[in-house]
């Protein structure tokens, strides 16, 4: 899916909560208040709620972070590779990866940890064992790997270990449910809560693949790339 896929997506997203967010925000503001008249009376400027601007800026520092790093290691991708391992994070490579991960839902790339019987079968069908959890992993072709679809996948990684939202495994489900299409009846059907696990998962796409945009203008400034980029950087790995 490309970049304005992802963008209309999270439009909907973002304007379907606000209409379910409508209906009730009376409701609970009027329950808050009476819950915490006292404590809002003596903590006026008490505030726990992430102000938007310091959220950007972290986004700005990691972005800035991934730049310098892919500058150390001039983009090779084995470089990056040994980066990402000691760090935590297992990259396995296998032949025929794309056909392997398509029986499960996946694709090459970062696969975020599962529970439960979403677990099994992936572990049973790609590593033939049985376990009912995964760990966040990558999964690679053996072959040449793109390197523009890598760093998107790196990006991604780089920032849910960094503590950002959207790559727990509810909001990860979600985003691969609309990503197969009639995206409409199926956020429909959501509640303000997976609303808002949605957007994050689709904020963390658009965010990587906006990054690999702008570091290919920046870098090599490719054409032949770019348009790959735009139009889905998931063809291929």
């Amino acid at each position: 899916m490309g970049i304005l896929s992802f963008i209309n997506l999270f439009k909907k997203a973002s304007l379907f909560l606000l209409r379910c967010q409508e209906q009730v925000i009376t409701m609970q503001l009027n329950f808050f208040l009476h819950k915490n008249k006292n404590h809002l009376k003596n903590n006026r400027n008490g505030c726990s709620v992430v102000v938007q601007a310091q959220i950007d800026k972290k986004k700005t520092e990691l972005n800035d972070e991934i730049k310098s790093i892919l500058k150390k290691y001039k983009n090779d991708t084995n470089l990056l590779i040994d980066y990402i391992i000691k760090h935590r994070t297992k990259v396995y490579k296998m032949s025929n990866a794309k056909k392997c991960l398509e029986l499960v839902g996946e694709e090459p790339g970062l696969i975020t940890s599962y529970k439960g019987l979403r677990a099994l079968i992936f572990n049973f069908v790609v590593f033939r064992k049985i376990s009912f959890k995964t760990d966040s992993m990558f999964i690679l072709d053996d072959k040449d790997i793109d390197i523009y679809y890598f760093i998107q996948q790196f990006h991604r990684w780089y920032f849910m270990n960094n503590g950002f939202p959207g790559f727990d495994m509810k909001s990860q489900i979600l985003l691969k449910q609309v990503n197969k299409g009639n995206e409409d009846s199926i956020i429909a059907k959501l509640k303000p809560n997976d609303i808002v696990d949605l957007q994050n998962a689709i904020a963390r796409d658009v965010e990587s693949i906006t990054f690999v945009e702008q570091y290919a203008r920046e870098t090599a400034g490719s054409k032949k790339a770019l348009d790959k980029i735009k139009n889905g950087l998931g063809a291929s790995i």
